[in-house]
Formats: structure tokens, C-alpha cells, sequence
């Protein structure tokens, strides 16, 4: 072989790390520990975790449930809802997720949640819910530009992904699931009453 060639070799070679560095510094891969979206009582000793799917009925049918159990205790226990989009049987739930996501960088999760739930009947029948999503947005007042970028982001998509892995180590098999204090909720009842029996009790144990 000759020098010429060597040369040539060595260039390309040199070529071919200096990219494979190049896109290991500018293209990291994302990574996350789930979503952060918190309401109640921020230093409570119960937290109350729902996995919801947007498009999902049985959670439309929580929604209003979750809803007056989280105002009846803000101030003695902490609520987090996480994502569970079943894409394999409802093609917009990714979709709705990542657009919650996306509000709750602007600080706004849980009046897109209510806005998404409340709205499901409709955009569930589109052909594309970016439109409803988009309404909802400007209805709260979210900055769109960013919006966009963070409904599309790696960051968002990671997070669904981590709260996804998470609910499947929980055991979760369908939505919603709900966990207590981290432990999986067996066949919830759909009542206050119920949500409030358990959650009377989980508060006097921590007494």
C-alpha cells in the first residue's frame, strides 16, 4: 500500500471519530425518572399516584372521581398523575400525553389534564386532536412556539417512556392504575367514598 494511500486512510479515519465525538457531544441521549406533576400537599406521607391514558374511557369515567377526592384532601395528601398512553389500542393517548407534558414545562399540567379529559369525547373523533390540543393550550395561555418544541422534544418523550416502565414494574395492566404510597391499588372502586376510605386510613396509620 502507499504512502499516498495511508495518508488517505488516515485522513478518513480521522474523519469518521471526529464525527462519531461530534455526535456523541451535541446528541446526548435523554434520559428521565418519570414525570413530576404534583398537587396537595407537597410534604404529605401519602401520595396517591394516578397512571392515566387520555383517551382511555374507564379514566374519563375517574376523571370527575380523582377530581373532588383531590379538592377534599389538598391539604392532607400529596396527588401525582403519570402517564399510561396505550397506543396499541387508542392512537391519540401518546399524542395527549405528550401535550400535557409539554404544559407542564410551562407549569400549566393540570389544566391541560382537565381540558384534555374534559374535551375527550370530541377530539377522540378527529383525524388529528393537535387542533383541540392547540385550542387548549391558547385557552390556558401557553406560549405556542415552545409548546410545539417540547410536544416534540426528546425530553417529553423520555418522560413518558420512564412513567411507562415505571407502571409496568408496578404491575400495572390497564388504565387507570393506581398506586398508594407506591403500591399498586387492586381493582379500585369508581366512588369518594371508597378513594376516601383509603385514604383515611393510610393518614391515620402515618399518625
Amino acid at each position: 500500500m502507499g504512502k499516498g494511500m495511508l495518508i488517505t486512510l488516515g485522513t478518513l479515519l480521522a474523519v469518521f471519530v471526529g464525527l462519531v465525538v461530534f455526535t456523541k457531544t451535541t446528541s446526548p441521549e435523554v434520559t428521565s425518572d418519570g414525570s413530576k406533576n404534583f398537587y396537595g400537599k407537597q410534604d404529605s406521607k401519602v401520595t396517591l399516584t394516578e397512571y392515566v391514558d387520555f383517551q382511555c374511557e374507564a379514566c374519563y369515567a375517574f376523571y370527575p372521581t380523582v377530581k373532588e377526592v383531590k379538592e377534599k384532601y389538598k391539604d392532607k395528601v400529596k396527588f401525582q398523575i403519570k402517564n399510561f398512553p396505550i397506543s396499541s389500542s387508542h392512537q391519540f393517548a401518546r399524542r395527549a400525553a405528550s401535550y400535557a407534558e409539554a404544559a407542564a414545562m410551562q407549569g400549566k399540567f393540570f389544566e391541560m389534564h382537565d381540558r384534555i379529559f374534559e374535551g375527550q369525547k370530541i377530539w377522540e373523533k378527529s383525524k388529528d386532536p393537535s387542533e383541540y390540543f392547540d385550542g387548549y393550550a391558547k385557552e390556558i395561555g401557553l406560549d405556542m412556539t415552545k409548546l410545539k418544541e417540547d410536544v416534540a422534544s426528546k425530553e417529553v418523550n423520555a418522560t413518558i417512556n420512564a412513567d411507562l416502565a415505571e407502571v409496568k414494574k408496578l404491575g400495572g395492566d390497564g388504565t387507570p392504575t393506581f398506586a398508594l404510597n407506591g403500591k399498586k391499588i387492586e381493582n379500585p372502586e369508581n366512588t369518594v367514598e371508597a378513594f376516601s376510605k383509603v385514604l383515611d386510613e393510610a393518614l391515620k396509620s402515618t399518625e
